[in-house]
């Protein structure tokens, strides 16, 4: 069992705001690391790390079992914090900041992603149930996108990835469009 050491983010927002985080880590660097990734996701300048414990909340609930990967493939992680619409948000600094953002920030992954959720919770901020879109309206995730490419690079058919991927093989056609395959077929004749 690993025992983790308490720590205490606190980050200024600005000459009279202040946010208290508890951080639990395996040591120091872990708790540097971690404290790395919460103030730029939280877009965060100024900021001190002690040792003991910080303030108790949904916000360092959840950065950290992002730190740990400690989520269930099987269990919705719901948050328990505000909720906007029904879905999971922060008020800080007068801004509103919607939580799956705050975990692309995170992770530091680009910001133009959407995020679709596999359980179709809208309350869920489990990073396992997560789909990754370029856009909004694509029937296509980035892990799908690349599998598109791979099928594509190895020679199969348009038809054949398109039953694979559920989508209609004009979806297919659109996506190659723009492509290129550094191997495989260049013909994108219909298959």
């Amino acid at each position: 069992m690993i025992m983790f050491k308490h720590y205490s983010l606190t980050a200024f927002l600005d000459k009279k705001s202040r946010l208290s985080l508890h951080i639990e880590a395996n040591d120091n660097n872990h708790a540097q690391a971690q404290c790395s990734d919460i103030v730029r996701a939280l877009n965060i300048k100024k900021y001190t790390i002690e040792y003991g414990e910080g303030k108790h909340s949904h916000l360092s609930e959840l950065f950290n079992k992002l730190s740990s990967s400690n989520f269930s493939h099987k269990e919705c992680y719901l948050w328990g914090g505000a909720l906007t619409n029904g879905y999971a948000c922060i008020y800080l600094n007068k801004k509103r900041i919607y939580i799956r953002k705050l975990i692309l920030s995170y992770f530091n992954l680009d910001e133009n992603i959407e995020i679709k959720t596999t359980c179709k919770n809208k309350n869920c901020v489990n990073p396992y149930h997560f789909e990754y879109m370029q856009n909004k309206n694509t029937k296509l995730s980035c892990g799908d996108l690349r599998l598109l490419l791979a099928y594509r690079g190895q020679g199969t058919g348009v038809n054949q990835i398109a039953e694979a991927l559920n989508v209609h093989r004009s979806t297919i056609y659109r996506k190659l469009k723009n492509e290129r395959l550094s191997s495989g077929s260049a013909n994108y004749s219909r298959s």
